[in-house]
């Protein structure tokens, strides 16, 4: 069998990766310019995570192919919590801070009832942070909805929050988020902002 712990690495290397470019904080932002892929938006664009996997890898195992490897080899290991050190530590856009944004995504409840959750994670792909190791930090957002929080029978689709984006890193027992994003509005996901 395949190492399932290199495939999950290769997975966590979708992040969506900008073009290389220099970014210039606007002097005070107020709403987010978002790219095509508002998720893009989140990640400095001089950020390249396949870079830091490549380079992480080298130093594990020199020139050789980590694609060989069991799970349980002490090297495939030793690259899975590399790797998760470096995306629970991936850079964040400071300039983002305390900006208007619409964001879709899919739901990693964290605190609720059994009508509403007041807090959860927002993530850009279906399973991340339970059937799949986490996304960089990055590319997971805490939200804390204000007022009585989204219905629960919501948290199954995708959905659109809308509220104020501050960057604000947090360990949660599902990965750690960069953003925490203080929900004003949620709704199903349709495609059409």
């Amino acid at each position: 069998m395949k190492a399932l712990s290199l495939a999950l690495l290769a997975l966590m290397l979708s992040a969506p990766v900008p073009a290389a470019e220099p970014s210039e904080p606007p002097a005070e932002p107020a709403h987010i310019q978002a790219e095509s892929n508002v998720w893009d938006t989140l990640v400095p664009k001089d950020w390249d995570p396949r870079a830091e996997y490549d380079a992480i890898s080298k130093k594990i195992y020199g020139n050789n192919s980590p694609d060989q490897l069991d799970d349980t080899d002490a090297r495939a290991v030793e690259l899975f919590d590399a790797m998760q050190d470096a995306w629970s530590n991936a850079p964040l856009r400071q300039d983002l801070d305390n900006t208007a944004l619409t964001l879709p995504g899919f739901v990693v409840p964290l605190e609720g009832d059994d009508k509403h959750l007041r807090e959860f994670l927002l993530v850009p792909y279906f399973g991340a942070c339970i059937h799949y190791p986490p996304p960089p930090r990055n590319q997971v957002v805490l939200v804390k909805m204000q007022g009585q929080g989204m219905p629960v029978d919501m948290m199954w689709d995708a959905v659109e929050i809308e509220g104020t984006l501050k960057v604000d890193s947090r360990k949660t027992e599902y990965g750690t988020a960069g953003y925490v994003l203080e929900g004003d509005q949620v709704r199903a996901y349709t495609g059409e902002s």
